[in-house]
């Protein structure tokens, strides 16, 4: 299930940066409104792998806290 939603995050991410670096082209060669638009668009389809990303490094960080609750003291 994992290896499911890595390759799912990567097929949004790998197009989210080539539409990104596009818009940029596009913006630089004089047509700003759509490259801005392609741009925002590449961005928040990285972020969108970058989420996922970061979430996982959360879990790992929770995980190695002390846990403080009191629930566990006998």
């Amino acid at each position: 299930m994992i290896k499911r939603y890595n390759n799912l995050s990567l097929a949004i991410a790998i197009p989210g940066l080539i539409i990104q670096i596009a818009g940029r082209f596009i913006m630089d060669s004089g047509q700003e409104a759509l490259g801005l638009v392609m741009f925002i668009g590449g961005t928040v389809m990285l972020l969108w792998y970058l989420a996922g990303f970061l979430s996982l490094i959360g879990l790992i960080i929770l995980a190695l806290l002390k846990d403080h609750s009191g629930v566990n003291e006998v």
